[in-house]
């Protein structure tokens, strides 16, 4: 089961969400229920918290300032947040976007939209899982050692094959577009080829097939990235493609053996 962190000053309501709605049913299990941001940032600390649903307005540390800790602390790279509160302002809306918020429940809670949101949260964390598993086989043979990304991230293709022009242009493309989502499918329209022969044509040029060489590009680009202490890591994962911070994190961590965190920290 997902782990869940609750925290909201407002009693009434904190023992809302904990009592009534049905966290078991839903494939969740609430680790802590408290009422102040700084006993939910200790519990962030101690323990692997999936989820946290925080109210925005909390005295001494609001949710917004526990979101942007939990983004820069430890084993929180993967969060999911949704905020509760009793505030329709955009600027407060605009601000809980900018922390990568998943949703933004407004007071009086309606049940239903909470747990619609949770069962959202869910059913991106049950895909991510999946996504991650089926790619783990390929991931731990190709990209076991630094040499192996370094590899994937930077080797042209030789002047052997017959195609090597094209596939260098391909490459170029690819690294002038890591920004932003970057399939086969677009990229064999760009060069007018069927996708299905453009891998093909790929993979016998570099030996690595598409994906696993845009996730190598990707990773080897975040490295270089989070070298520089001005660029956020947040902002790290947006400059290379991922949308979510959460899969960036654990894609990271499988590629480079630490977090975006500890690898920042050691270089």
């Amino acid at each position: 089961m997902y782990k869940v962190l609750i925290a909201d000053d407002e009693v009434l309501d904190l023992e809302g969400m904990r009592m009534f709605i049905p966290w078991t049913e839903l494939g969740l299990e609430v680790v802590a229920a408290v009422n102040n941001g700084f006993d939910a940032y200790e519990v962030l600390k101690e323990k692997k918290i999936d989820i946290l649903v925080t109210d925005v307005h909390m005295p001494s540390m609001s949710g917004l300032e526990l979101a942007r800790k939990a983004q820069e602390t430890d084993g929180c790279g993967d969060l999911r947040v949704i905020f509760v509160s009793g505030y329709q302002d955009f600027h407060y809306v605009k601000q809980a976007l900018s922390l990568r918020a998943y949703s933004y429940v407004l007071k009086p809670m309606d049940d239903a939209e909470l747990v619609e949101a949770l069962v959202q949260v869910k059913k991106e964390l049950d895909q991510e899982t999946r996504h991650l598993e089926e790619e783990r086989q390929w991931r731990d043979a190709f990209l076991k050692s630094p040499s192996g990304r370094r590899q994937a991230a930077e080797a042209v293709p030789g002047d052997k094959g017959k195609h090597t022009k094209l596939i260098q242009e391909m490459i170029v493309y690819m690294k002038e577009h890591l920004h932003r989502s970057l399939t086969l499918k677009e990229v064999a329209d760009r060069f007018s080829f069927s996708p299905n022969y453009l891998g093909s044509m790929f993979k016998e040029e570099t030996g690595t097939g598409f994906s696993e060489y845009v996730i190598a590009m990707r990773m080897e680009k975040a490295g270089q990235l989070l070298k520089d202490p001005k660029v956020k890591i947040y902002e790290v994962a947006d400059l290379v493609g991922y949308r979510y911070m959460p899969y960036f994190s654990r894609q990271f961590k499988e590629t480079f053996g630490m977090t975006p965190i500890e690898f920042r920290r050691q270089h």
